[in-house]
């Protein structure tokens, strides 16, 4: 992923679990596992388009997650990160947090953020695993999971499951209906219609 999809994510997630202010822009570098400058980068267009509030003392506040994760879901491409396409049985074996860190994406991941509702039924599954754990891996060729590259952060942090911002992303760049709808269930869940529905972003 691009380090500044990696900022919006870390904002996004952030910003849904009740934080918006940050201290300064090495903090959200930091913890999106970026360089510095990249997080400036992605700060000044959110500020560009009043998604984000900076303030004289160097701190600022996403005052807009829509469209955060609007820039988000616009960034997204699972093609480029995607580093194999295989059988459920073939992934099977990678599963196990014993053999290094995976998630779950996709529908998987949202039935967990949407606390089990079932949406619709799917027909591919998302799995992240970092590349080093498909070193000399034969997979058998097949269209039911599609792996996809997890970055240091995503591998250090996710417990199982792919972030909400994350999962809402990847579900905006799947084609098809299921998809769509478990995307549009994922919104109606965690995103208000106004944003000043939503914690003030200034308390």
């Amino acid at each position: 992923m691009r380090s500044n999809e990696l900022v919006l994510r870390t904002l996004v997630d952030a910003a849904l679990g009740g934080t918006r202010r940050w201290d300064n822009a090495g903090d959200l570098a930091f913890e999106a596992g970026v360089p510095e400058s990249s997080a400036y980068l992605t700060l000044n267009r959110l500020s560009s388009i009043g998604a984000a509030t900076k303030y004289a003392s160097g701190g600022f506040a996403l005052v807009s997650v829509d469209k955060a994760l609007t820039l988000l879901c616009a960034a997204r491409n699972l093609e480029k990160d995607t580093l194999a396409r295989t059988t459920v049985a073939g992934v099977q074996p990678f599963l196990d947090t014993a053999g290094g860190p995976y998630a779950l994406g996709g529908p998987d991941a949202a039935n967990v953020h949407l606390s089990g509702w079932h949406v619709s039924d799917f027909s591919e599954h998302l799995v992240y695993l970092p590349e080093s754990r498909l070193a000399g891996a034969d997979l058998p060729e097949g269209e039911e999971v599609r792996v996809i590259a997890m970055d240091r952060r995503a591998a250090r942090k996710w417990t199982g499951y792919s972030s909400v911002a994350q999962t809402y992303a990847d579900l905006f760049a799947t084609p098809g209906w299921a998809a769509s709808e478990f995307r549009i269930a994922m919104r109606e869940k965690l995103l208000h219609e106004r944003e000043w529905d939503q914690k003030d972003a200034h308390a």
